[in-house]
């Protein structure tokens, strides 16, 4: 019997062990792409988001929204990322504004380009230009890149030109935001379910390895529903 008692026992160990060590739910986040959360500006957490979709053969959407109190800045603005190589100016498509309100266009491409202070990026779309007059900025675009050989998943980090106001006139001041990939949920998951069930079960090692060593009483501890006199 007091064998079943020590099994018993180590059986309620692991498993108040592992519910004790399980995170809490994860909050859901509002990007599944480039969360734009470092900036130049000293403000805290995300203005904006940026995903990028696999929309056809060797093409890709582009797609940056701003969240609540910031926009892009369209005209003198930039769109810069790394990751793709070979692309030209002629690979972006008509731009998208504010879902279908207007539409615009790339101006100019510059390559290996300084975007503010998170140094050099790849390719820099800029200079938004085609929207009707007095729009300076929007709280969405979005716009394809084709090119041989191109998809999603080379990207590895954007950057742009920001206004710390919503809608289209931009707001006092502007600053440059940075994105990279926001993990996978599914990835971080799986990561942290297998780091507590290996701190769990050394935990529970360690428990058996007591109970063993010392019997008795000590039982008592790890569960105080057995009885040693079995």
């Amino acid at each position: 019997m007091r064998a079943v008692c020590l099994a018993r026992c180590a059986l309620g160990a692991l498993v108040l062990a592992f519910t004790l060590g399980l995170p809490p739910s994860a909050s859901a986040t509002s990007c599944s792409g480039f969360n734009l959360t470092n900036n130049n500006l000293g403000i805290s957490g995300s203005v904006g988001c940026v995903t990028v979709s696999n929309s056809g053969t060797n093409q890709v959407t582009v797609t940056i929204r701003m969240n609540m109190g910031f926009s892009l800045k369209l005209n003198g603005g930039d769109v810069a990322f790394n990751g793709p190589t070979g692309l030209t100016l002629g690979d972006a498509g008509t731009i998208n504004i504010e879902s279908g309100m207007f539409t615009g266009s790339f101006s100019h491409l510059r390559t290996n380009q300084n975007i503010g202070p998170f140094g050099k990026f790849d390719f820099d779309y800029a200079n938004i230009m085609g929207q009707p007059s007095g729009v300076v900025s929007a709280d969405m675009i979005s716009f394809t890149l084709t090119a041989s050989g191109l998809t999603a998943s080379q990207f590895t980090s954007f950057a742009i030109h920001f206004c710390t106001m919503s809608g289209t006139n931009c707001g006092p001041s502007t600053g440059f935001a940075q994105g990279t990939p926001v993990p996978e949920p599914g990835t971080m998951a799986l990561l942290g379910t297998g780091l507590l069930g290996l701190a769990s079960w050394r935990r529970t090692a360690g428990i058996i390895k007591r109970v063993w060593r010392d019997r008795g009483p000590k039982l008592l501890l790890v569960n105080p529903q057995c009885d040693t006199k079995n």
